[in-house]
């Protein structure tokens, strides 16, 4: 193939792709397309077989200036042996059309990655437990679906009869997140991490209900498990119920959230400023914002101080971490709240 100039390459390109009339407010500045292959610097004599390649498959202009911006380098994609296989692949298993687009768009990596040791493996795995609307959306979420499903087949095929065992659906996009804690750790890590909560009293049934609420409650040490239990029990007097209706609390930081925004918390019913039913667990998940607004802000002038306190809980269980010590609730000043 001759090279052409680029700024010909680029002429050529305006003239196929972008036969618009722009209005005078408007040409000043450069369609998306052309913007994108502009700040390229990977466009090349083969772009305009790639770009005419994703057109004849339905690409949008912007969705293709979106996917040159994401990953200039498609633009030096060999399109017989690179792009166009994948992309029959693709429509083989169901992306048709704007699902295709939709698709590569949101998670360009596909054609970048071996159709053989790759692509292939994990969509014949995924394909039989989702259709393809069910599919793409868990890839739009997260790409990493299709990394862990390339994992050995013992190990996936352990990992979808225990998320079945424990009531997992398996086209429920929640299944995807599922699979992916338990493929990310070992059988013998994956039962330690349930024996923590049952060491609590905790049943079987009660564990992996929470699991079924929010699988990512699970991905973090036993050790941090244990700690959490531990003030959420013993400091809190929270019950089982509680932590199962809202398993998000097993997500977050003893030291950097939780007891911060307890220790607020015990210092605003102490001054009768919140009601006594007014649950403290509702206060945890609350964003940094929405918290400071609702429990910090709103008090400032009847507890001048309470921002100070909060910033100096978080700034010295960060500085005291690691340590060695021993939590101590009563050195903390924080006697449970009922």
């Amino acid at each position: 193939m001759a090279k052409i100039p680029l700024r010909n390459l680029l002429s050529l390109i305006q003239k196929r792709f972008l036969q618009t009339n722009p209005t005078p407010s408007a040409a000043s500045k450069p369609p998306p397309l052309k913007s994108a292959l502009l700040t390229s610097p990977n466009s090349s004599p083969k772009s305009a077989s790639v770009l005419n390649c994703l057109k004849s498959y339905g690409f949008e202009t912007t969705q293709i200036a979106t996917l040159v911006k994401k990953r200039p380098e498609i633009l030096n994609c060999n399109v017989n042996t690179k792009l166009k296989p994948k992309l029959e692949y693709l429509i083989q298993k169901g992306f048709i059309g704007n699902l295709l687009s939709e698709l590569i768009v949101s998670n360009p990596l596909i054609l970048f990655r071996s159709m053989d040791s790759h692509i292939k493996p994990a969509f014949e795995f995924l394909s039989p437990l989702l259709n393809v609307e069910e599919l793409l959306v868990a890839i739009k979420r997260s790409f990493s679906c299709l990394e862990f499903s390339c994992k050995s087949h013992d190990r996936m095929v352990y990992a979808v009869k225990t998320l079945k065992e424990i009531g997992f659906e398996p086209k429920q996009l929640r299944f995807i997140r599922a699979l992916r804690v338990i493929c990310s750790m070992s059988k013998s890590n994956w039962m330690k991490k349930v024996e923590v909560l049952m060491s609590l009293g905790w049943d079987k049934e009660e564990v992996f209900n929470t699991f079924r609420k929010d699988p990512t409650c699970l991905t973090y040490s036993e050790k941090r498990l244990s700690c959490l239990m531990d003030f959420y029990v013993n400091t809190m007097k929270l019950d089982a119920k509680t932590i199962i209706a809202c398993p998000s609390l097993l997500n977050y930081s003893v030291d950097k959230r939780i007891i911060p925004r307890y220790k607020v918390l015990k210092v605003l019913r102490s001054m009768k400023l919140i009601k006594e039913d007014k649950k403290i667990v509702w206060a945890i998940p609350l964003s940094e914002k929405k918290f400071l607004k609702e429990y910090i802000t709103k008090h400032r002038d009847k507890v001048p101080g309470l921002l100070d306190m909060y910033q100096h809980a978080a700034k010295q269980r960060k500085t005291t971490k690691g340590k060695n010590e021993k939590f101590d609730p009563k050195s903390a000043s924080l006697t449970p709240v009922v």
